[in-house]
């Protein structure tokens, strides 16, 4: 008998675990999951237990039966409970997204009707009604509060008092906590940001943030910077930073800016990424702040000084602020400072200093010529002096004054904020002198001609120095390396290219020269990059570059070398580009630009390379032929895209580019 009601109960087992696919073939009906798991072998021996404290001694004369039984049924039970489990885990999982907001409107009811309510929260004289387990649940802050195990005084109290946080910005967090919205305003946020803060809600600190950072203005934009460094709000800082960087001078010209505090202005006018117009923005905003508590602040003067770039700050400039200042301890410190840069000793001040990296920069395109066609093109009537100016915050072409003469593929480089200009070629005539353009004076000056007249040569900066390398010399190609040193506007031979060597591209990157391309006596297009060290006069050849080429244009951006455009060895004009990392030693293609270019004038800013004019091949009666080009377009290296700037006022190529 025992046997037959195991029996049923194991078919009642399976019935229940096999039979519902049968049972609900339809669309229509929906298989529930158990609420918890379900295990007949547990369910089985808890009711042959509870049965055997009941049935008392007749039991004993069934126990071994029983016990054979129950262990073949275990097996039994235990394969169909395991493949029930598997059923279960593959039926749908009910959910309802709305049950959570339900239950979150139904305790704040409750606390609007002081129902299960536990503590007071006392802030500003105001006594709030609540829960510890909600506030718990939303506050790390009260969690740690009302935990027993840290013995905290306010475990026990009914009401617990916020001394630090006012009434009306407690009943928003409250709010917030129980509904999960708060109303942000102008006049809450900052005392909202430092309550939620202390509170530990992140959630409201992130809203704050974001509010603050749409409020951002010319008028406010320190005062959100103090207050984020304040409370810790990285995010908020560096949005209030870069708003501060990028609207430096109208900031400068606000209230705010004169409470600013000492180390906070140090920081600062120290920044490479001060987006001003000229240093003397900086300039007068120091003295600004100087002047504004003068008595306070006369002992600041030198340390606040020394973080103006003041070799790039015109004399005149220095002379006005010297007439327009009535504190006789400014003055000295003017004064003296005005000495120092006159007499270039650069005791007070560094005379070697470079454009700040976000300041606003200027692309140069200098001389060059322009072409029509092969056959109409006469050289002497083509040759500019004129310089054309690109403003890349405005994104407008300009004119400054024109050189003194005018030249094709001279050497181009930027020395202390000046532009200087040297050699290249005038009608049939190889170049040796050179000149200097002030920008802040919009002024050419004569310098020294070099050694050796030379064109298609490399220009390029090495320590406060100019080395011109190679080119050609007019009737051989010339292998020497020149030094110019600006203060003494005199040159001197460094030392000779392990062969001569010009139209090749020169850069210089972290204290050595790179020499990429161009043509010897041996080939007429290289595809070889070596260094040299002016130091030790070693050289060092690196990797090869993918395409051999000459007449391409070259620049530094972002830790690359980059080689654009150019003439192959198949007399080709090339639209591609390649950079070479000067971490990995290695070359890699990037994306082509939008047309072909030879002598193209390339120069980076802003993270952008920007390439300007250039020859392009075009067929006239059935010949090849040259035309000038007016194109220009910039490469961004985060999208390896070209995209289109406006174009040159004139085309012209074969000539230099500069950023200052």
């Amino acid at each position: 008998m025992f046997c037959l009601s195991i029996l049923l109960i194991y078919i009642h087992i399976l019935k229940h675990l096999i039979t519902p696919k049968q049972r609900f073939k339809s669309k229509d009906h929906i298989i529930m999951p158990p609420l918890k798991t379900y295990s007949p072998h547990n369910e089985f021996n808890a009711n042959c237990h509870n049965g055997n404290s009941t049935t008392g001694e007749g039991e004993s004369n069934t126990s071994a039966a029983a016990a054979t039984a129950s262990s073949n049924l275990s097996d039994i039970c235990g394969a169909v409970s395991n493949a029930g489990a598997q059923q279960r885990a593959s039926l749908p999982c009910y959910s309802n997204a709305q049950f959570p907001f339900k239950v979150l409107a139904n305790l704040n009811q409750l606390r609007a009707e002081s129902r299960f309510c536990d503590v007071e929260i006392v802030a500003g004289g105001i006594t709030f009604n609540a829960h510890r387990a909600v506030l718990s649940a939303a506050s790390a802050y009260f969690e740690a509060m009302f935990r027993p195990e840290l013995g905290l005084n306010e475990v026990n109290q009914k009401s617990v008092v916020l001394h630090t946080i006012d009434g009306e910005i407690l009943s928003i967090l409250l709010d917030f906590i129980y509904t999960g919205r708060c109303e942000i305003t102008q006049s809450n946020v900052q005392e909202l940001l430092a309550a939620a803060d202390m509170l530990q809600l992140p959630e409201v600190v992130d809203g704050c943030c974001d509010f603050l950072c749409r409020e951002l203005h010319a008028t406010n934009a320190l005062g959100i910077l103090r207050f984020a460094e304040a409370h810790n709000c990285e995010t908020l800082k560096k949005s209030a930073l870069n708003f501060v960087h990028s609207n430096f001078p109208a900031i400068t010209l606000e209230d705010e800016f004169l409470d600013t505090p000492q180390t906070l202005l140090a920081q600062l006018l120290t920044s490479e990424q001060l987006r001003v117009d000229s240093e003397s923005q900086v300039f007068q905003a120091a003295l600004r702040w100087i002047k504004h508590d003068v008595t306070q602040r006369r002992c600041y003067v030198f340390d606040t000084l020394s973080h103006v770039r003041l070799a790039l700050v015109p004399v005149k400039v220095i002379d006005q602020a010297l007439k327009d200042c009535r504190d006789m301890s400014v003055k000295i410190a003017l004064r003296s400072i005005c000495r120092d840069i006159a007499s270039k000793r650069g005791q007070l001040v560094p005379l070697r200093v470079c454009p700040r990296q976000q300041a606003k920069k200027n692309i140069y395109i200098i001389g060059g010529s322009r072409r029509e066609s092969q056959r109409d093109w006469t050289p002497s009537d083509c040759i500019f002096e004129t310089v054309a100016k690109f403003d890349i915050f405005r994104r407008e072409w300009s004119e400054t004054a024109p050189m003194e003469i005018g030249r094709i593929l001279p050497g181009v480089a930027a020395l202390n904020g000046k532009i200087y200009v040297i050699g290249g070629e005038r009608g049939s005539q190889i170049l040796a002198n050179g000149e200097v353009y002030d920008p802040q004076t919009d002024i050419w000056t004569p310098i020294a001609p070099m050694i050796v007249p030379r064109c298609e040569f490399g220009l390029c900066t090495f320590g406060g120095t100019l080395l011109a390398v190679g080119g050609w010399l007019g009737d051989d190609i010339g292998g020497s390396i020149e030094c110019y040193d600006p203060e003494k506007n005199a040159w001197s031979k460094l030392g000779d290219l392990p062969e001569p060597r010009f139209s090749m591209g020169v850069v210089s990157f972290e204290g050595l020269i790179y020499i990429v391309g161009g043509c010897t006596t041996s080939s007429r297009h290289l595809p070889d990059l070596i260094s040299f060290n002016p130091i030790t006069l070693d050289w060092q050849p690196m990797a090869r570059m993918r395409t051999a080429r000459c007449q391409m244009g070259v620049a530094v951006l972002n830790r690359h070398l980059y080689v654009v455009g150019g003439n192959s060895s198949s007399q080709d004009v090339l639209s591609t580009v390649e950079r070479y990392s000067f971490d990995d030693n290695k070359w890699e293609s990037v994306c082509s630009m939008s047309v072909p270019r030879a002598i193209p004038a390339v120069a980076a800013a802003d993270g952008l390379l920007y390439v300007a004019g250039g020859d392009q091949p075009c067929e006239d009666n059935f010949y090849r032929a040259h035309i000038t080009i007016n194109a220009v377009e910039a490469y961004d290296p985060l999208t390896d895209t070209w995209k289109n700037c406006p174009d040159l006022p004139v085309g012209r190529s074969e000539a230099g580019a500069v950023v200052v």
